[in-house]
Parts: C-alpha cells; sequence; structure tokens
C-alpha cells in the first residue's frame, strides 16, 4: 500500500513580486489580525522551515521518517493573492502552478501534484488556469481558500466556477487563510487555533446550505484540518434545518448531514477520540491521511494517529492511509 498525504504546501517567492505593489495589509486577514507575539514568533518559525517550505529535496527525509510514500503538493495559502487586479493574479497562479509542477517533475515517484491555485477574483481566468493546470502540468485537483477578498463561495458569482469544477471532475481543497472577522482573535495565536477551522466551517456550511450540492451533486470538495468545527456539531445543523424554514429554501428534501457525508475530509485532528468521531461522522471512505507539512501546526505522525484510532479495522486503516487518496485523484 502507498501511503498518501494529500496536504501539505509548496510556496513560490517568485509569484509574490508583481502583486506586491497592490498589497494592503487589510487584504491578508491572517496576517492582519495577528497578535504582535504571534508576529514575531513566526519570524522564527517560517525561518527554520524555510527550506522545506520551497526546496522540494529538503522534505524528503521528513516523509521517510514519518512513513509518507506520496506527497501531494499544494500551493501556500498565503499565496493565493485574490485581492490582486485580475491579470497580475492570473499570472501569480501560474508561477506557482509551473513550480509546483517541477518539483513533481525531479520527483515523479515521490511527489504529486494536488492543488493548483487559480485567480478567483476572475472566474473565466480561474477557469482557464485550472483547465491548463490539469490538462497541460499534471494536476490532480485545486486548492482555494474560505472567502475571496472578502466574497463568500456560495455567491452566484461562483456557480460557473463550481459547475467547471464538476465537469472537469477534478477535487477541490478548501484551505483557508484566516477568517475575516477576526477581530477578537489577534492574542494567543487563535488566528490560526480558531481561525482557520472557524473558516472552514462557515465556508461548506453556507455551501450546503445554499444548495450547491444538490445543484452539483458531482463537486468532490476536500475540507483540511478534519473539516474544522463542521463535522462535530453536525446535529446543530441538522436541528436547524428541521425547525426553521429559511434553511430549507436552497436544500428542502435532505438534511445538511446528508451533504456532509459527500464531502472529504483529511486526518489533521491531533487526537484519535476525533478522528473516531470523524469516522463516525462521515464513514472511513471520505477520510483521507493529512499533515499540514511543513508548518509547527502539523501533524507529525499522521500514520500513528490512524493506528491508535480506536474500532478501525485493518481496511479502514489502510484506506485512510492512501487508499481513499488513491481512488479519489486516480492516482496510481
Amino acid at each position: 500500500m502507498t501511503t498518501i498525504d494529500i496536504h501539505s504546501h509548496l510556496a513560490t517567492p517568485a509569484s509574490r513580486t508583481a502583486v506586491e505593489p497592490h498589497r494592503r495589509p487589510e487584504h491578508e486577514p491572517y496576517d492582519y489580525f495577528m497578535g504582535a507575539d504571534s508576529v514575531a514568533h513566526n519570524v522564527t518559525m517560517v525561518g527554520g522551515i524555510l527550506p522545506a517550505l520551497t526546496d522540494p529535496a529538503v522534505r524528503l527525509a521528513a516523509m521517510d521518517r514519518m512513513g509518507i510514500d506520496l506527497q501531494g503538493l499544494s500551493t501556500f495559502v498565503s499565496e493565493y493573492f485574490y485581492w490582486a487586479p485580475a491579470r497580475i493574479g492570473a499570472e501569480s497562479a501560474r508561477v506557482q502552478n509551473d513550480n509546483l509542477a517541477a518539483a513533481v517533475a525531479s520527483y515523479p515517484d515521490r511527489f504529486v501534484a494536488l492543488g493548483a491555485t487559480v485567480p478567483l477574483q476572475d472566474i473565466d481566468l480561474a477557469i482557464a488556469e485550472m483547465d491548463r493546470a490539469v490538462d497541460q502540468l499534471g494536476f490532480k485537483g485545486l486548492q482555494i481558500g474560505g472567502t475571496v477578498d472578502g466574497a463568500n463561495l456560495d455567491e452566484p458569482r461562483f456557480r460557473p466556477f463550481w459547475a467547471a469544477v464538476e465537469a472537469k471532475s477534478i477535487p477541490v481543497i478548501l484551505h483557508p487563510n484566516g477568517y475575516p472577522e477576526s477581530q477578537r482573535l489577534g492574542d494567543y495565536f487563535l488566528v490560526n487555533c480558531i481561525g482557520n477551522p472557524l473558516e472552514t466551517m462557515v465556508a461548506a456550511t453556507r455551501l450546503i446550505f445554499s444548495g450547491l450540492f444538490e445543484e452539483h451533486p458531482g463537486i468532490k470538495l476536500v475540507l483540511l484540518h478534519g473539516g474544522g468545527y463542521l463535522p462535530f456539531y453536525a446535529s446543530r445543523a441538522d436541528h436547524t434545518w428541521e425547525v426553521r424554514p429559511e434553511t430549507r429554501t436552497r436544500i428542502p428534501e435532505r438534511p445538511p448531514s446528508h451533504y456532509m457525508r459527500m464531502l472529504f475530509f483529511d486526518t489533521v485532528v491531533f487526537q484519535p477520540l476525533y478522528l473516531r468521531h470523524l469516522v463516525d461522522v462521515v464513514a472511513a471512505d471520505h477520510v483521507l491521511l493529512g499533515t499540514d507539512y511543513p508548518f509547527d501546526m502539523s501533524e507529525t505522525d499522521p500514520l500513528g494517529l490512524v493506528a491508535a484510532t480506536e474500532g478501525l479495522s485493518d481496511d479502514d486503516r489502510a484506506a485512510i492511509s492512501g487508499g481513499n487518496a488513491a481512488r479519489l485523484y486516480g492516482i496510481g
């Protein structure tokens, strides 16, 4: 069995050059709301991981230590640049995707390109870059943020993008870059600790209630960090759907949990008890191994977490450790 990590990031510093003149602090909520102590700590942390974040060769030893045979590469979430002018954002996306494709070409037996970035500030350009990344560069899927310069992913303007994704039949990883309303999250690194999983939950819940998965059931959405808080209070969403008519306007026939079970989730929950609960809610065949490498918020023993989770069969463990990813992404 091939073990596959579907959640890792490779940065592309060269992609920042063209967008920098257009940057404003408020464009990046993760950085904008982060407390000064966390900003200071990040200088040291990022400096320490920079070789692994930018050079694919450096991460091979860590993959071996974790027992990862194949690592799925996605872009660095601080390089979405959805706030840049559309043409500049599209060029930055091209630079990033070319870099990831080159990394895979250098080590095709250790890396696979899972998360191309696309300039979602312009839907036509985003679809064009998706087609290029998949058809020409060999990407297996996309990675997007939870909001696009403050816009929610369930807004009508994004429906053509979702339709194109469904038609392309590729998975889309949703990885937030902070929560846009993080005024209370500056202290204690809450911008990440709470903010990222909160953004995932809000984005995915809005997509469910908007009827996206009813309209486009072929969409393959992958939620990282175990789906944030989404699967851990699914019963409240169902209860809301039952008692509040305004929640049933787009999904009148089936409760939110029905659509949650259509989504895919990684294992970055840090606790066997929570991984067990995730499997109970969405089933083992919708859970994929992840690490969030190379950041300090990563899971450093992903296979150990799976092994320590009670109640999983050998087939479940094999599926979570690589089989599900191979099936979802068409690897192998």
